[in-house]
């Protein structure tokens, strides 16, 4: 008994704060409100007409983001991405809502509403020509200090343009009509 009084004694003489002097914490999420991030990864869109084929993409994307709450944060994204001729570019505001902020591992929920604009390199402008879009999707996050690395997983979709009269190539095609598919990011995060 004498020696766990002992132990007890010592462990709180050992944590004991001298007068004046203030305790270090590690930052929490809400000490670093400002975000910028960089990712990469595939998208596959579609065209919602009879033939079409989903064709794939390899894009970047760059964002600033501002947490409003420890859960929440808004942003604004640029991405590109192209494949066999064809470009994708699109401009979005984006939501997310983020499970255990705090923690090192989080979850995270997003919503995104923008403009993208997905036709043949050498279209004209029309076909060129921005349409709504809308993201949705989830990932998951892992932070180390003022650095983090993510996933996330996003379902895409694109208006139509309904000036654009022919559908021959695929980036006519995706151009025109309606578009949807996904896309998976793999991206590094800067918090200051």
């Amino acid at each position: 008994m004498r020696s766990l009084l002992l132990v007890a004694a010592l462990a709180s003489v050992a944590h004991a704060q001298a007068p004046g002097q203030t305790v270090q914490t590690a930052p929490g999420v809400i000490d670093r409100r400002w975000s910028v991030d960089l990712a990469l990864g595939p998208t596959i869109l579609k065209a919602k007409t009879d033939g079409a084929k989903g064709v794939l993409f390899l894009g970047l994307e760059l964002a600033a983001r501002f947490r409003i709450r420890r859960e929440v944060e808004v942003a604004l994204a640029f991405d590109a991405a192209g494949n066999q001729g064809i470009g994708l570019v699109g401009f979005f505001a984006e939501g997310r809502y983020r499970f255990n902020a705090e923690r090192a591992w989080n979850p995270f929920v997003l919503v995104s509403l923008g403009v993208e604009s997905v036709a043949d390199k050498t279209g004209s402008s029309t076909e060129k020509q921005g349409r709504g879009a809308l993201r949705i999707g989830g990932g998951v996050e892992r932070r180390f200090g003022a650095w983090a690395t993510s996933a996330t997983l996003r379902l895409v979709g694109i208006g139509e343009n309904k000036s654009v009269m022919t559908d021959t190539t695929a980036g006519e095609k995706l151009s025109r009509y309606g578009t949807s598919g996904g896309e998976l990011v793999i991206g590094g995060t800067f918090y200051w």
